[in-house]
């Protein structure tokens, strides 16, 4: 993780979501994903554009592996969650099986994956959990309301005016 740059300007997440989910739609053309995009305008990643590919390329990567069909990708602001501030509330979501809900904490750690059937290393998730705590945010890992696994990222100062 590069961290919170002083003099960077925030990333776009609308941008770097398009170029994330334009590639999976390439490696997973034969599934056949259909994934919707509802990203506000303004929503705005404070830090390196690098640790947000990262983000938003592991908890795409897995919904697109395990959804059924679809995938829900948003971003809008949130400030109910982050003790007043404002930030950006992320989240990945799809149809797929989901998390169990005893496996949610086990599967934020390095090399715990909830099915050894399919491919991978079990380290995305461990990865988007240490980033997310580099920047001060926040993961919550839910079941979505398409059914499959709902990961929601908090930031603060995540809302940049257009």
């Amino acid at each position: 993780t590069a961290g919170r740059p002083t003099l960077a300007s925030p990333v776009p997440i609308k941008d770097i979501a398009h170029k994330v989910a334009s590639g999976l739609n390439k490696v997973y053309a034969d599934k056949g994903v259909l994934c919707r995009l509802s990203i506000e305008e303004g929503a705005r990643f404070h830090g390196d554009e690098g640790d947000l590919f990262e983000l938003l390329g592991n908890l795409m990567d897995n919904a697109y592996k395990w959804c059924e069909r679809r995938v829900n990708i948003s971003a809008q602001p949130d400030d109910t969650l982050l003790k007043g501030e404002h930030g950006v509330r992320l989240v990945v979501e799809d149809d797929g099986p989901g998390i169990p809900r005893s496996m949610v904490r086990r599967v934020l750690h390095r090399g715990v994956r909830t099915d050894d059937e399919v491919g991978g290393q079990g380290i995305g998730l461990a990865l988007v959990r240490e980033i997310v705590e580099v920047y001060g945010g926040h993961l919550k890992i839910t079941t979505s309301l398409l059914g499959g696994a709902s990961v929601t990222l908090y930031f603060p100062g995540g809302i940049a005016n257009q």
